[in-house]
């Protein structure tokens, strides 16, 4: 089957597989991010984040629900690629291990787990940052471009939140001269460290990452899920093609 890219609001999204992605990252030093459903409900709302998604390399297919979507209303077969996914094959990518790393962290706690992590998996040079809290209104960060622009990572690991690392990630690439990858990687790599609910293979192949995470914290994510069943009707109206690689 061919490759393809799935054209949405201007974001394009990839249906290729890890090595295909991570190829295309290195060469052209951009930044992949991994929108969720609930996410791209509004993304038409907020152009801040709508134009950070525009102007990266390459989304990820991470929602299952949206790939569902394109398949019953667009009549387009996709299939899910979810940032569990990713995450799972770049620890596992000795090409990587002696990239310089920086990561780029939501808390404390999530700074050390992760740091720790990373290293159990042979990452041999990592640098770990704990960000602030962004708001919407002002999201640059000249501490951050300060550490990047003295480590000059290869690759910088955003774990923070959707709909702000992606619009970070976009101004990182227009304020820091360094070419380097960004990896909008928000909490796919606490699937594996335990800090969040650890998914599993069998939930993510099966679309059901989402009720994995619901069935450990209903609460938290019981407003989450029912906003992203907006989708449906974002993907209805909207105009959605295809491209083949």
């Amino acid at each position: 089957m061919k490759s393809k890219i799935v054209h949405f609001f201007g974001i394009k999204f990839f249906d290729v597989n890890y090595n295909f992605i991570i190829r295309l990252i290195k060469m052209k030093k951009g930044y992949l991010v991994m929108p969720a459903a609930s996410a791209l409900v509004d993304v038409s709302k907020n152009l801040k984040y709508l134009n950070s998604l525009r102007n990266s390399t390459a989304a990820l297919l991470d929602s299952g629900f949206f790939c569902i979507l394109i398949k019953i209303f667009k009549f387009y077969n996709v299939t899910k690629f979810s940032g569990y996914k990713f995450i799972k094959f770049f620890l596992d990518d000795s090409s990587l291990k002696n990239k310089k790393i920086l990561l780029c962290n939501s808390s404390i706690k999530e700074d050390k787990f992760n740091y720790l992590f990373l290293k159990s998996k042979k990452f041999k040079f990592i640098k770990s940052y704990v960000c602030p809290m962004y708001s919407n209104i002002n999201i640059i960060d000249r501490k951050l471009f300060n550490i990047i622009n003295i480590y000059k990572p290869e690759i910088i690991l955003l774990n923070i939140g959707g709909g702000i690392q992606e619009v970070l990630a976009y101004h990182i690439k227009k304020n820091i001269k360094i070419k380097t990858i960004i990896i909008c990687s928000g909490a796919a790599i606490s699937f594996f460290t335990g800090t969040q609910t650890k998914v599993g293979d069998i939930y993510d192949s099966l679309y059901l990452g989402w009720f994995r995470r619901f069935m450990d914290k209903p609460y938290q994510y019981s407003p989450r899920i029912i906003k992203s069943l907006l989708l449906f009707l974002v993907v209805v109206k909207t105009k959605i093609r295809i491209s083949y690689l």
